[in-house]
Parts: structure tokens; sequence; C-alpha cells
């Protein structure tokens, strides 16, 4: 592995602690509102999990590519 791949790497790695944590403070944030009536807010929680679960479902995939090289 080249020193740009390793970089590179090293980009993704953080990237994907951080998206982790964004995961997981929207999650908390949705057990805090579950039991107040609140359905927009919500609706955006459940919105927010998904996109970041997907987020980190694809730094994953590119993780995986860079270290395969």
């Amino acid at each position: 592995m080249n020193f740009l791949s390793k970089k590179v790497l090293d980009f993704q790695k953080k990237k994907l602690v951080s998206a982790e944590e964004t995961l997981r403070k929207y999650i908390r944030e949705m057990e805090k509102i579950e039991n107040k009536d609140k359905p927009n807010e919500q609706e955006n929680c459940k919105k927010m999990i998904k996109i970041w679960t997907e987020n980190i479902e694809k730094i994953k995939k590119e993780i995986k590519k860079i270290e395969s090289r």
C-alpha cells in the first residue's frame, strides 16, 4: 500500500468513527422523544438514522476496497 492509499484509508477510518458517533447521537435523541407525542421529530430522527446507517455502510465498503489493493 502506497503513502497516498494509507492517507486515504486513515481519512476513511476517521470519517467512519465520526459517522458512528453521529448515528449514536440520533439514536439517543430518538430514545428521548419516543415517549413524547412529537411525530415530526420522531420522523426526522428515523430519516437521519437511516441516512447515517447507509453512510456508514458506504464508508465500510470504501475501506474494504482500499484495503484490498
